[in-house]
């Protein structure tokens, strides 16, 4: 059961459960439409890259936020009396082995009830365990100053989850940056310089990235600096307390060997070694934190000087080709154009001479139609004055000397039609015969 009580407490307290928890709920928010704010979708929920960055706000903030709990916590029970009043005159350093055991049945009956040990409980214990170790309280005083800086130590190392948030969300802001950036310039094409939407598009990723992670780290520090202030606070109270609680208590052994005296030296000595220690540890923290600074800001300068250049150069590029290949189409229009006027006007002058060609057939044939009637009328009135003859030589009796004459009219007549192309009209002399002979 303590297994299984310790992995609970675990994952009660673990940022990364309670930070995917809220981003998980944040999210279901935002695609149910219960937030449906378009500023909060486009830098919090528009990219992938701002899925992540929001998740891994989430992860710090509800990191600050349990440390915000635990502190406040301890500063309500920071003022406790754990180890009881101090006696007059002090107690032998012999009964720090059952105050020792009072205070570990106190920490496990908090541990049991999912509450962690705190500072002051820690320092109380740790203390009791060098005098109980020692047999001596002479080295006391420089162990409490060496737990002090310990538990400082601690405490700069227990913001080592959000140092890595606040320092891995501006590192995905840039790596949205670069992702936009790259999106845009694939979307760049010299036949499509009309329609930029995906430009655009690519560029927005780019900036809202970057904004989105600047502000969420912003927001992370200064959360971080607030918790940090109340935590040194604490620190400065829990110094206090187990030094009220720890300095006269134990009696000091006047007549003691060296061994104690080298032991207190060793305390120190480690002590000493321990404070150098974090010092370099923590400057050494301080460095990697302002050489990383510098190499963000120097990619940063590096990027936005290069994509300048690469902007100007490709936009001068596709500008230049775009102008040929419209200064081209306007030359093929131009002569184009000019060809078909051409062809045009030699289709109209062809026309024209067909249609004064067909005028000139037309006026022809009127002509040629007039003679017909002309002829026409020649004939009708050689044909009303054959038909007077042949009336006046019926009755006159000389229808031999008549026909002789009529043939040769009739064959002036056939050859005058063939010069009009006109069929003569024939004439029934047997008939004419026929009338003459039966006058």
């Amino acid at each position: 059961m303590s297994k299984i009580n310790a992995l609970s407490t675990l994952l009660l307290r673990s940022p990364i459960v309670w930070g995917g928890a809220l981003a998980f709920c944040f999210f279901a928010l935002i695609h149910g439409g219960v937030i449906a704010d378009a500023n909060v979708i486009r830098y919090l929920a528009g990219h992938w890259v701002e899925y992540v960055e929001t998740a891994m706000f989430c992860v710090g903030l509800a990191a600050l936020a349990i440390k915000w709990i635990d502190v406040e916590r301890q500063r309500k029970r920071v003022g406790d009396d754990l180890l009881g009043p101090i006696p007059e005159g002090g107690q032998p350093a012999a009964e720090a082995v059952s105050l020792a055991g009072a205070l570990a049945d106190a920490r496990d009956e908090a541990s049991a009830a999912g509450r962690p040990v705190g500072y002051l409980e820690r320092r109380l214990a740790e203390a009791l365990d060098l005098v109980v170790r020692t047999g001596s309280a002479d080295t006391l005083e420089g162990h409490l100053k060496y737990l002090s800086d310990l538990d400082a130590a601690r405490a700069a190392q227990s913001y080592g989850l959000v140092r890595f948030v606040i320092w891995a969300v501006p590192i995905m802001g840039f790596l949205g940056t670069v992702i936009g950036i790259t999106e845009a310039i694939a979307q760049l094409s010299p036949t499509q310089l009309d329609n930029i939407s995906g430009v655009v598009a690519g560029l927005g990723v780019a900036f809202d990235t970057t904004a989105t992670a600047l502000a969420l780290s912003m927001v992370l520090m200064f959360l971080q600096f607030v918790i940090d202030r109340r935590e040194q606070a604490l620190l400065g109270d829990v110094d206090a307390s187990a030094w009220a609680a720890l300095a006269g208590r134990f009696q000091m052994e006047e007549g003691a060997d060296g061994t104690a005296l080298a032991m207190a030296r060793l305390g120190d000595a480690v002590g000493r070694n321990s404070m150098r220690l974090l010092e370099a540890q923590e400057q050494s923290w301080r460095a990697l934190e302002q050489s990383a600074a510098g190499s963000i800001h120097r990619v940063f300068e590096e990027t936005a000087d290069r994509l300048q250049v690469s902007l100007a150069r490709s936009l001068d590029e596709t500008l230049g080709r775009w102008t040929d290949s419209l200064v081209q189409a306007q030359s093929h229009l131009s002569s184009a154009r000019e060809d078909r006027w051409a062809r045009a006007a030699d289709a109209l002058t062809t026309a024209m001479r067909s249609f004064e060609q067909h005028q000139k057939t037309l006026a022809g044939q009127a002509e040629l139609l007039a003679r017909v009637v002309d002829a026409t009328r020649d004939v009708a009135a050689l044909e009303r004055s054959l038909e007077s003859n042949l009336a006046t030589l019926a009755d006159s009796g000389r229808f031999e000397q008549t026909i002789a004459t009529l043939s040769a009219a009739v064959q002036l007549l056939a050859a005058r039609a063939q010069d009009t192309v006109v069929e003569p009209r024939r004439v029934d002399l047997h008939g004419v015969q026929r009338s003459g002979k039966a006058a």
